[in-house]
């Protein structure tokens, strides 16, 4: 029996996922102290002290977005703007970061300084966004595993077959050649025909013997007669009353 084996993360996931987490830190601390600065200077510039982190959040929060955008945009209209809003939002809080640096240093060394936290804010994000689909790649990307080698049996050690007789249907092939009832009809025509002129051959005498004979002596309908004999069945009437009016005459005293 084989047990389903566990995958384990490798190397190179393990270095992703903590290289992701700090770059996400650093990330956070920068944005806290540029958060923390510009919020400053827009109390400093009568903006109320209860709104005045919805500043920082704007400017900051555009970086941050606009740098995801940026990342996993895939057409090209969609990655301009990204880039554009990013740049626009990284000028917005370097200009921010340096403007409050100057106010209470008023050295270069301090506006140096205090432009640091969005560039690496703006790094950082970067940063964790391409390690995080680095981590993606790794983690989809296909294991090799050696299959063990199927067992295999001799061949008369196999699967018995069934030995009980399978009942076998007969496939019926239609012909090829027209089927003879097809002429039938033309045929038929033909013989009528002959049946009828051997009839009209025959004398009125014949026909008529045999008309009596039919109906008086078989006992069969005039209208069947006269389609036997090929006459009609007006005159097989006539014979068959005459013949009648013969038999129910009186005989003649000599």
């Amino acid at each position: 029996m084989t047990l389903p084996r566990v995958a384990m993360p490798s190397r190179n996931t393990v270095a992703v996922t903590l290289a992701a987490a700090a770059a996400t830190a650093v990330a956070g601390t920068s944005f806290w102290r540029s958060f923390t600065a510009i919020a400053e200077l827009a109390v400093a510039y009568k903006v109320p002290a209860d709104q005045a982190w919805m500043i920082p959040v704007a400017v900051d929060g555009l970086v941050v977005v606009a740098t995801v955008a940026a990342a996993i945009a895939r057409r090209r209209v969609a990655r301009s703007y990204s880039w554009f809003l990013l740049v626009a939002g990284t000028v917005a809080s370097v200009a921010g970061n340096g403007i409050h640096a100057w106010q209470l240093t008023h050295s270069p060394i301090g506006v140096g300084i205090a432009v640091l936290p969005p560039l690496v804010t703006l790094a950082a994000v970067h940063l964790t966004i391409l390690l995080a689909r680095q981590g993606d790649e790794i983690a989809t990307a296909p294991v090799l595993d050696i299959e063990p080698e199927p067992i295999r049996t001799p061949l008369d050690e196999g699967p018995k077959r069934d030995a009980t007789p399978r009942p076998v249907t007969q496939l019926h092939v239609a012909p090829t050649t027209p089927v003879a009832s097809v002429a039938t009809p033309a045929a038929a025509p033909r013989q009528v025909r002959r049946v009828t002129t051997r009839k009209s051959d025959a004398t009125d005498v014949e026909l008529r013997a045999r008309a009596i004979r039919c109906v008086v002596g078989e006992g069969k309908t005039i209208r069947a007669t006269g389609a036997e004999l090929g006459v009609s069945k007006d005159k097989v009437q006539r014979w068959v009353t005459a013949h009648r009016a013969t038999l129910d005459a009186p005989p003649v005293a000599s």
